[in-house]
């Protein structure tokens, strides 16, 4: 029994390794994939090149732990491997100025990091975990709005970043601040569709905690209605008990 024991925690413990290490990896492409951008500014664009070095190693960890035949990691195992080879390529050495062709790789990348984030993400995102939505939403503000910061020369400091970050998200354009480099925009449409998504499950959310309220209401008030059912028809059993046995009575009475 303590064999048994000592190995599922093991599995436990692999396999929770994997996740973090996932986790980590997919969080870390997104400033590497921003820093990379800043061709002209050498120390941001070598940073974002360890940092897809890093990337690349926890990538690694996650798809060596996972290497056991799971039916719910077999399915994104692909996924993943794609990921850990565009991290690869990403931190070798290349020609600072993109080409049309390495755009449209890298967009393809960023967004399927995106989708694996999300699918990683999903189960803590539920509708009923509104403390938990606004808590990423809130890490995500601070996370654009530094990379608007470093990626829009109109930001002159990280508040600007937050708020130009916030008009993103929300689709409100107010138009005192826009997105004018090709590294900005690409960073908006990213923001946008995080915008929407999280937009979605926070109101999905609310909308849950009060239809949730309502039916509690329901059920309570079905559960009295039971109760008080009960006890009419315990009553009429008695009642109708008392009154065969008065019939009885009279019929003994009269024989």
């Amino acid at each position: 029994m303590q064999i048994h024991r000592s190995g599922t925690w093991l599995h436990l413990s692999r396999k929770e390794v994997g996740k973090a290490s996932l986790l980590a990896s997919l969080l870390l492409s997104i400033p590497a994939f921003y820093l990379a951008l800043n061709e002209t500014l050498s120390p941001y664009h070598d940073a974002g090149r360890w940092l897809y070095a890093a990337v690349t190693i926890l990538i690694g960890v996650h798809l060596y732990v996972s290497r056991r035949k799971d039916a719910g990691q077999q399915r994104f195992l692909m996924v993943d491997f794609v990921i850990f080879a565009g991290a690869l390529l990403s931190a070798w050495q290349y020609d600072p100025a993109w080409h049309a062709v390495e755009w449209l790789l890298r967009l393809v990348y960023c967004a399927i990091v995106f989708l694996r984030l999300a699918t990683l993400l999903a189960r803590h995102v539920a509708p009923h975990r509104l403390l938990q939505i606004a808590a990423l939403a809130l890490f995500l503000l601070a996370v654009a709005g530094e990379g608007f910061y470093l990626l829009e020369p109109k930001v002159q400091n990280y508040a600007d970043g937050v708020w130009l970050a916030f008009l993103t998200g929300a689709t409100l354009g107010y138009g005192d601040m826009v997105p004018s480099t090709p590294a900005s925009r690409v960073f908006a449409v990213f923001i946008v569709l995080l915008g929407y998504a999280l937009f979605s499950v926070f109101t999905a959310s609310i909308s849950a905690i009060l239809v949730g309220e309502d039916e509690k209401l329901v059920r309570r008030e079905l559960h009295a209605d039971t109760k008080l059912l009960r006890a009419e028809i315990a009553a009429l059993r008695a009642e109708l008990k008392q009154a065969l046995q008065s019939g009885q009575g009279g019929i003994d009475r009269s024989g």
